[in-house]
């Protein structure tokens, strides 16, 4: 299960689909030097994404691809 306080680095490393993920909501967090410090939940809070969404988006994409 995806921890929102994790970093954006971090849920790259565990869970690779995410980074088309939060692209498509318009989070250009993939490529900004600080996704080593935000975690999903700052990073959610400052694009207004709902972070309970966006996680199960992630969880159920990584799923699939099992």
């Amino acid at each position: 299960m995806i921890d929102p306080e994790w970093s954006i680095e971090e849920l790259m490393e565990r869970y690779p689909a995410s980074r088309e993920i939060l692209v498509r909501y318009g989070m250009w967090c993939p490529v900004c030097t600080l996704s080593g410090l935000e975690t999903l939940a700052d990073a959610a809070r400052v694009y207004g994404v709902e972070i309970e969404r966006l996680i199960q988006e992630i969880e159920s994409k990584a799923q699939a691809s099992s």
